[in-house]
């Protein structure tokens, strides 16, 4: 199979966006945060932290007991988007990019004469030396060269940091078969296990399955001939994706972990989810709300402990109708509990050309004052024209890390 794929990945991204701004970070354990506090998690780690056993999920509290020299920075959003900006600069200097998984993430289409391999990997150095003068010189970036999108990803993954790895014909069997499972994009833990019920242990039995066996592990035909073909080094199209969900969690600062604070907070993440959801365009019909408490013993997510809830709308895409949806699952909510985080999904989503409106004039009108909510907000500033249950909180909850996709920084959903 010809190499036609050239991936990128950025290196301890985060950390490294802040030791490129602060050289008084460099060759430091540094941890990057969400909220200055010390029952958050790490949302990244440089290399020297990552020595210590540190990594993204670790709570700041264990984290510094790993590594007691460990410097904590609070995450800087718009830097980092500003930084991937520049990476997307460098890296379209050398090669037209074909797809942006995500902030740190993207892949290139090799065409022609580029698909030899000395081509290839000189093309990969030209990236690098790109980056290094766009972007930065501690901003570094491991390169995986191979047949499809999958082998050039697991390629980037083999020589961490700044590596640059080719995946050959002659290459493949050998270097997968040192893998583990978990190794594969799209293979965690819930799938590992699967696949040894199937009798599946190692990479090269995975490898060995026929198309009728991988179907029955993944229980689609689709699937496992995707797998069989991807296993082998063909090129595989991703079929065209529908947007399942929008949604917007937040971990609540100390002052604001009382009932008033965390609805404030919950009904700012409805304005949010809400917003961005006229912005792409879809319908949502359900709303869930979550909550988890301080009194957890993990206190990281809605279903390690917390609560939840969710309804039926009509299907819409106005704020009113998501707030008031949210007030009345927020009744049902536990007595006497200290929330820790919030959040709320809109679910079961539609594209708008798909969508019927309503008939009802209240819907039309309330549909009207989201429009209009967003091109006042898109002129003056971030929720200048807001509902009053959020007063008070309208820059709370700042956009996050998104690591699958690129933080928005659009006045109407910020």
């Amino acid at each position: 199979m010809p190499l036609r794929y050239l991936f990128l990945d950025m290196n301890a991204f985060f950390a490294s966006v802040e030791q490129q701004y602060k050289p008084e970070l460099r060759g430091k354990p540094v941890a990057v945060i969400p909220t200055d506090a010390e029952s958050t998690a790490c949302i990244a780690a440089s290399y020297e932290a990552k020595a210590f056993g540190i990594k993204t999920g670790t709570p700041v509290w264990e984290a510094r007991k790993l590594c007691r020299g460990l410097i904590c920075v609070v995450a800087d959003h718009k830097r980092y988007v500003i930084m991937h900006n520049r990476i997307l600069d460098a890296l379209g200097s050398v090669l037209p990019i074909d797809r942006v998984m995500s902030i740190d993430e993207m892949s290139c289409r090799l065409m022609g004469d580029d698909r030899k391999t000395e081509n290839a990997i000189a093309i990969g150095y030209q990236i690098k030396k790109a980056i290094y003068e766009r972007a930065g010189d501690h901003m570094r970036c491991s390169i995986g060269i191979g047949p499809n999108t999958m082998l050039a990803k697991m390629a980037a993954d083999m020589k961490k940091p700044n590596g640059l790895t080719v995946l050959t014909d002659a290459d493949i069997p050998s270097a997968l078969h040192q893998l583990k499972l978990e190794d594969f994009p799209g293979i965690g833990p819930r799938m590992a296990r699967r696949l040894n019920l199937y009798g599946v242990f190692a990479v090269q039995q995975l490898c060995a399955l026929p198309v009728k066996s991988l179907s029955e592990v993944w229980g689609s035909k689709v699937l496992g001939g995707r797998w069989f073909r991807l296993l082998r080094g063909e090129d595989v199209i991703d079929p065209p994706s529908r947007r399942q969900t929008v949604s917007h969690s937040h971990v609540l600062p100390p002052d604001l972990r009382t009932d008033a604070g965390s609805y404030g907070i919950l009904v700012r993440l409805a304005h949010k989810a809400a917003a961005r959801l006229r912005k792409i365009n879809y319908w949502t019909g359900g709303v869930s709300i979550g909550v988890s408490f301080q009194d957890d013993p993990h206190s990281g997510g809605w279903h390690s402990g917390g609560w939840d809830a969710g309804c039926r709308v009509p299907h819409c895409q106005d704020t009113p109708t998501v707030l008031l949806a949210v007030a009345k699952l927020w009744k049902d909510r536990p007595p006497n509990r200290v929330p820790f985080k919030v959040g709320v999904v809109l679910s079961d989503l539609r594209p708008a050309k798909s969508a019927t409106p309503s008939l009802f004039e209240a819907d039309r009108k309330a549909a009207e004052v989201s429009k209009a909510m967003d091109e006042v907000n898109a002129e003056f500033g971030a929720s200048v024209i807001h509902f009053g249950a959020m007063h008070g909180l309208e820059h709370a909850a700042p956009t996050r890390i998104a690591f699958t996709q690129i933080p928005d920084f659009d006045r109407r959903v910020s």
